[in-house]
């Protein structure tokens, strides 16, 4: 942004990556991650101005979350988690997690392929029945047409949800019209939230991207209050060959700094970025409001 974020502002979408030796890996990962711990994280907050964060449980620890959790330790009040688990997890373990930051469960679908309607169905149920009325809410990774299906059942959780990364609008063979039609009823329809996150997973070069700017710009006339933005920092690669899980793979390489300008420039409205910065984040992850407008710095 060509001025500071606002003060309070947040970013909802992270992962940290620890030492493998303390945090070891799940055998079964998509990828290799470099290190990208709680100290790299502070100075990538401190460096854009961003004061509070959202660390999001990666693919590569399963539902061990001890290196999410440590992130957000060593963050304090500044930091939230949204931790993998399973769902016979016991109430007092819930409690400690509470305890210790977290805010949501995800689910991700979309880096196991999973498609199973059935199966997701099961998934959502079980933890929506648990976290009724917790302040936690679910978090889902999908493509546009798993959560187009599952939406429906996504809307009468009882909870809220949030859908990572567009929703992965412009994936796969689907026109780019209809798939945002569908991320659109999602959010203006069925009153789920939505993450302004990582359009790079979405279009090719999200610079020359006028179709996705044009959806911020809808959603953001029906539902400003279900908004929010993530870096998706320190980036997990996209691109990994065939039989390289095992191989450390470099982060992609995004300027973060300019995400924050295009999302400005996306919404051009100098108080619906703070809405997306600062109060959407704080009604839903428990940040505290400095004031009632939360002034720029």
């Amino acid at each position: 942004m060509n001025t500071p974020p606002p003060l309070g502002s947040t970013d909802c979408h992270v992962h940290a990556f620890g030492d493998p030796a303390a945090f070891p890996f799940v055998p079964e990962r998509h990828y290799t991650p470099d290190l990208a711990d709680a100290g790299h994280l502070r100075a990538f907050l401190d460096s854009h101005g961003l004061d509070n964060v959202v660390v999001v449980q990666p693919s590569t620890y399963g539902t061990d979350n001890r290196c999410t959790l440590d992130a957000v330790a060593r963050l304090g009040d500044r930091a939230r988690a949204v931790v993998v688990l399973d769902p016979s997890i016991g109430d007092a373990e819930l409690a400690a997690l509470h305890a210790a930051g977290a805010r949501g469960v995800r689910l991700n679908l979309q880096t196991g392929g999973q498609e199973d309607l059935r199966a997701t169905k099961t998934l959502v149920e079980a933890f929506a029945g648990r976290l009724r009325g917790s302040g936690w809410h679910l978090q889902v990774y999908a493509a546009h047409g798993v959560l187009a299906a599952t939406g429906p059942m996504l809307a009468r959780a009882g909870l809220p949800v949030v859908v990572d990364h567009f929703g992965l609008v412009g994936r796969r063979d689907t026109p780019f019209a209809e798939a945002a039609a569908a991320v659109e009823h999602l959010v203006a329809g069925l009153g789920l939230h939505i993450k302004l996150s990582a359009p790079q997973r979405s279009v090719p070069d999200p610079e020359t991207a006028p179709e996705l700017a044009g959806l911020v710009r809808r959603l953001l006339r029906a539902a400003p209050e279900r908004l929010l933005w993530g870096s998706d920092w320190p980036h997990s690669p996209s691109g990994r060959a065939p039989g390289s899980e095992r191989t450390v793979q470099p982060f992609d390489r995004i300027d973060d700094a300019r995400a924050l300008e295009r999302i400005a420039e996306w919404i051009e409205d100098e108080a619906a970025v703070r809405r997306i910065l600062v109060g959407n984040p704080a009604a839903l992850y428990g940040f505290g409001l400095t004031s009632p407008t939360c002034g720029v710095r």
